[in-house]
């Protein structure tokens, strides 16, 4: 399932390369994480209806920065367009604030990948330059924790 999704065409056109040893090694990490028990780390998504696999999404230590918690989300296409993406940020950006305490997310793009920074920006994050994580430099957005979360 997981690696389907990174093998998709459509999907690999929105993220950075990745390898299936680099998913293998991602997918340790996770297992590692929730031991850890800091209550962040990968999810898988999961279709409520017919209970398909249709992507991931992390609330995790930026791999690029470990000063910073990066919010991130894969989606298999079929699921595009239907608003998904930005309510997944928006449940995960309360998880991050409200239950772990956080005062700060980040999360960046592909340079090209309009709609996702979209999502972004319609979850609350705000542009911030640009940042070099996963090998690039990449549009960098950032929120932070209102008073009233």
């Amino acid at each position: 399932m997981l690696f389907d999704l990174y093998r998709n065409e459509q999907v690999r056109r929105t993220i950075s390369e990745r390898t299936d040893e680099e998913t293998k090694q991602k997918f340790a990490e996770a297992l590692k994480s929730y031991r850890g028990g800091s209550g962040l780390g990968r999810w898988g998504i999961f279709n409520p209806e017919d209970g398909k696999f249709i992507g991931v999404c992390s609330l995790k230590q930026a791999d690029a920065d470990q000063k910073h918690v990066e919010l991130g989300y894969v989606l298999h296409p079929n699921y595009w367009g239907r608003g998904l993406a930005t309510e997944l940020a928006k449940a995960i950006i309360f998880y991050g604030f409200q239950d772990r305490g956080l005062k700060e997310i980040c999360a960046c793009t592909l340079p090209e990948n309009y709609d996702s920074q979209n999502v972004l920006l319609k979850a609350g994050f705000v542009r911030d330059g640009t940042a070099f994580w996963h090998g690039a430099n990449l549009p960098f957005f950032r929120i932070k924790k209102r008073r009233s979360f």
